[in-house]
């Protein structure tokens, strides 16, 4: 009963992930801005002009990570974000080669859980 349940948790969780993925946000200023039309994905911090670091974003890593980042951005206002790297924070472990009624005696293999970090910043004047 237990393996389905986790089963169903697995399947629910992917199908609810069809959008862009959600974005967890922690804010560094109280300020808020207008949302922006257009915003840059840099890897590095711009030395050329001075900026606001307004917030950190992360979402779980995957193929629609740095739109999902970008997206979040754009609604809260950033001229740009600083992408960081990956941060793995654990791992899940699935059931492989068998049925989900094997029990424990199936085979279980681990899978890192990675996120994806970038500050967004706003152009000062």
């Amino acid at each position: 009963m237990r393996y389905k349940l986790i089963l169903l948790i697995i399947l629910f969780s992917l199908f609810a992930c069809s959008g862009l993925p959600s974005v967890r946000e922690m804010r560094y200023t109280m300020d808020t801005f207008e949302p922006t039309a257009n915003a840059e994905v840099l890897q590095t911090w711009p030395r050329d002009r001075k900026y606001l670091e307004i917030a950190e974003l992360e979402v779980s890593a995957g193929s629609k990570a740095n739109n999902a980042l970008l997206e979040r951005a754009k609604e809260i206002g950033a001229d740009a974000i600083v992408i960081g790297p990956t941060h793995q924070h654990g791992q899940v472990h699935v059931p492989i080669g068998g049925t989900i009624s094997d029990g424990p005696a199936g085979s279980f293999r681990g899978v890192p859980l990675n996120s994806v970090r970038a500050v967004a910043i706003k152009y000062q004047p």
